[in-house]
């Protein structure tokens, strides 16, 4: 296996190349291996995370297409910014913490949507909740301040997205107008996607906003970049502690189906 910024063998290079142009046909092994012999993964987020016929479509192209346009429709925006990932996509979870566990019937599938104006929505209603939550403004400097777990979670996660330009609607209180929305587009979907593969159970259809395709490209560069060092460091017997660590990815994302 090629070292870190070393050129791959010619076997290595021919092998990455047949993954490539052959992604039906992607097992996690194949995905490892990818990911320890490169350290560029922009294309490889491309190619197997974001674009292509998903796994629990892999019979039916026909059929994503319509499921595609079925979810723009409810959120008002194109087609092609809808897609599926996650386990959903490559048949097995690309998670750090959960790599290679196959789709399952208690799988969830994980939506990503392009809208830059629900992601400005959303962050917006995000922090103006946030702003609401945890100690008063006015405390003594000299003193430390005290934060529950949660609130703390939820300030570190909703900074971190918003750098990445995301939005987890997840994340909004109990009640919140935008995220009853949310959950009701994406949650609508269920009985469509049991409707078009009827062999396959959803257990849930969560999403994940992002505010352009160029972030939803980086977002997942990093989780693959994660995935590399929890593969490497396991090589060693250790786990890397990563930002996936925190959210493990849009398996964490709870926009539950009734």
């Amino acid at each position: 296996m090629a070292k870190s910024g070393q050129q791959a063998p010619e076997a290595d290079q021919k092998k990455l190349l047949e993954l490539l142009l052959n992604t039906s046909k992607l097992e996690s092994d194949d995905l490892k291996s990818l990911l320890l012999a490169m350290d560029n993964f922009d294309v490889v987020a491309k190619v197997f995370l974001l674009e292509g016929t998903p796994f629990v479509f892999a019979s039916s192209p026909m059929k994503y297409l319509i499921f595609r346009e079925q979810v723009a429709d409810r959120f008002k925006i194109g087609y092609q910014d809808v897609c599926i990932v996650g386990s959903a996509k490559l048949g097995f979870s690309p998670s750090p913490q959960k790599f290679g566990k196959p789709f399952a019937e208690t799988s969830d599938v994980d939506v990503v949507i392009i809208s830059s104006e629900m992601f400005d929505h959303g962050t917006h209603e995000m922090f103006k909740y946030l702003r609401t939550s945890g100690p008063e403004h006015t405390y003594d400097d000299n003193k430390a301040v005290e934060v529950g777990g949660r609130e703390w979670r939820m300030h570190k996660e909703a900074i971190r997205n918003f750098v990445f330009e995301n939005f987890n609607p997840s994340h909004l209180p109990e009640g919140n107008e935008l995220r009853d929305e949310i959950f009701d587009n994406i949650s609508s979907t269920s009985a469509l996607f049991l409707a078009l593969e009827p062999q396959v159970f959803v257990s849930k259809i969560r999403c994940r906003i992002f505010r352009h395709w160029r972030a939803a490209e980086s977002y997942y560069v990093n989780t693959l970049r994660s995935l590399k060092r929890n593969l490497q460091q396991a090589g060693k017997g250790k786990h890397a502690v990563s930002i996936a660590d925190l959210d493990d990815d849009l398996d964490a994302v709870d926009v539950e189906t009734p």
